[in-house]
């Protein structure tokens, strides 16, 4: 079998989760006998392939492209959408932010930032913005269809489909991301602080996690590239002296953080599965994750869960996490990680494959 797998034209210049999938996914499928190729371009040619595999369709217009090139040749088209509705990130991430921006004082910044939170997530939102995420969703929706199979990262993703979008795809597999074997590294004696290990933006949430461990005498570490500067010193005001900022590691040098530190935060406003997570989990972490997402599906009650709107549930789920035991090799978090792999994402990714290809009409 030969599989075109197909990202977005800035993947590797932005590099984000579902970039990580794609790649890991392919050494997956290469390990199991079938020929990859892996493209970023808007215009993927699918000649001579038996499948194409376009991944992610948060940049709808970008997936739209993509979809319509690959439909022009024979080949099936699978789709591994990494989406869960963005209406609420759209509603209060930038008001936060904007909130954070202005005040002079913690105490204005909490008593403001509480208020938002007492409209609901649509009333907040312009009816300019309203029209730029129904157009978003009704492409979204399309994509879905359009695909021969759809392979979400969990049952909660699969969901979202139909309730958040309308859209039943033609058929779906779901297959689950999981931590490399490189991340289970061996773990540190001493552990303290909190890190958090993914791209700093707005969708992963660290300048709220920065506010809500303010004062707290807990350290945190932020490692990962900052592709918008304003973004980080946002961050960087709220964390004060506590936060350290390392820039982008290497895998190796990120695997041996998570390895040293107490907990893995990653309050974001809504992950499909959070690789992250799941490989500080396997570096003997404890886990503070957001609540908006499919997390719970990955982690269930081996982690603390915390709203993203909310510095003082965040907090408040980090001084859980801190309650809880300490990590020890075998526990029900280690177990729950390794029952996961990306062989078994790659079996699962195959068999989603073949399904595609033998529903294909024959020419």
């Amino acid at each position: 079998m030969r599989a075109l797998l197909v990202l977005r034209p800035d993947a590797t210049e932005r590099f984000g989760g579902d970039t990580v999938q794609a790649l890991r996914t392919s050494r997956a499928l290469r390990s199991l006998g079938v020929e990859v190729a892996v493209v970023e371009t808007l215009a993927p040619k699918a000649a001579g392939f038996d499948i194409a595999h376009i991944f992610g369709i948060a940049q709808p217009e970008v997936c739209a492209r993509q979809m319509e090139s690959c439909r022009r040749y024979a080949a099936a088209v699978a789709l591994s959408p990494v989406w869960l509705s963005r209406r609420e990130f759209f509603a209060r991430a930038w008001r936060s932010e904007r909130i954070l921006r202005k005040a002079r004082a913690e105490k204005a910044a909490r008593s403001r930032l509480r208020r938002l939170r007492e409209f609901p997530a649509m009333r907040l939102l312009s009816r300019s913005e309203k029209k730029r995420i129904v157009a978003m969703e009704r492409v979204q929706a399309w994509l879905l269809r359009a695909a021969d199979i759809v392979l979400p990262n969990s049952a909660i993703e699969a969901r979202e489909y139909v309730v958040g979008l309308g859209a039943e795809p033609v058929r779906t597999r779901i297959v689950r991301n999981a931590a490399v074997e490189e991340a289970f590294v061996q773990w540190g004696a001493r552990r303290c602080g909190v890190v958090c290990g993914a791209r700093i933006e707005s969708m992963k949430n660290q300048a709220m996690l920065s506010l809500a461990l303010r004062g707290s005498g807990v350290p945190l570490t932020l490692a990962g590239e900052a592709y918008d500067a304003y973004y980080l010193r946002l961050c960087r005001r709220w964390g004060g002296p506590d936060l350290q900022y390392t820039g982008l590691l290497s895998q190796a040098q990120l695997f041996q953080l998570f390895a040293r530190s107490e907990i893995h935060a990653m309050p974001s406003w809504g992950e499909t599965a959070g690789l992250a997570s799941l490989e500080a989990a396997a570096g003997g972490a404890k886990l503070v994750v957001g609540n908006r997402g499919a997390e719970v599906e990955y982690f269930g009650d081996d982690a603390e869960y915390a709203n993203p709107a909310d510095p003082d549930s965040i907090r408040a789920a980090v001084m859980r996490a801190q309650a809880r035991p300490a990590r020890e090799a075998g526990d029900s978090l280690d177990r729950r990680i390794r029952r996961l792999s990306w062989r078994q994402a790659g079996g699962d990714t195959l068999l989603a494959y073949q399904a595609a290809i033998s529903a294909r009409p024959r020419s």
